[in-house]
């Protein structure tokens, strides 16, 4: 079973990088076209709160690899970060184009699957995968 939490932590890593990418390549669009197209508050809280979320699941993944003890608490605050986001988006950010609306259900499903990791690593946990 290691493996597997292996290899589940190595896909965390990656997928917390490229969000982090994406990230980055939001704030730099803003901070280029800033003056003449303002972003909305909405939509720059959001860009922090992916980015947050960002990094929440690439130190699970570096968590997971490692088989550590951290990688419980690291999953459920990744968890507890995505929520809050899905939470708070449901109602603040709306998204507006159908383009928009897919991504939001890619989101939730990327969601689903992550709980489905959390659950794993709760069960690694139990018995005795993680140190």
């Amino acid at each position: 079973m290691e493996w597997a939490a292996r290899l589940l932590g190595a896909f965390y890593i990656f997928a917390g990088l490229m969000a982090l990418k994406q990230a980055v390549f939001n704030w730099r669009l803003e901070r280029t076209f800033g003056a003449l197209f303002p972003a909305p508050p909405a939509e720059r809280a959001a860009d922090a709160i992916l980015a947050f979320g960002a990094v929440t699941v690439l130190a699970s993944g570096v968590a997971l690899t490692l088989l550590s003890r951290w990688s419980v608490p690291a999953f459920l605050i990744a968890w507890t970060v995505q929520a809050g986001y899905l939470t708070w988006a449901q109602r603040w950010y709306r998204p507006e184009t159908e383009d928009a609306a897919h991504g939001r259900r890619q989101t939730l499903h990327a969601f689903g699957v992550y709980t489905l990791a959390v659950a794993a690593v709760l069960a690694w946990q139990q018995t005795g995968v993680l140190d």
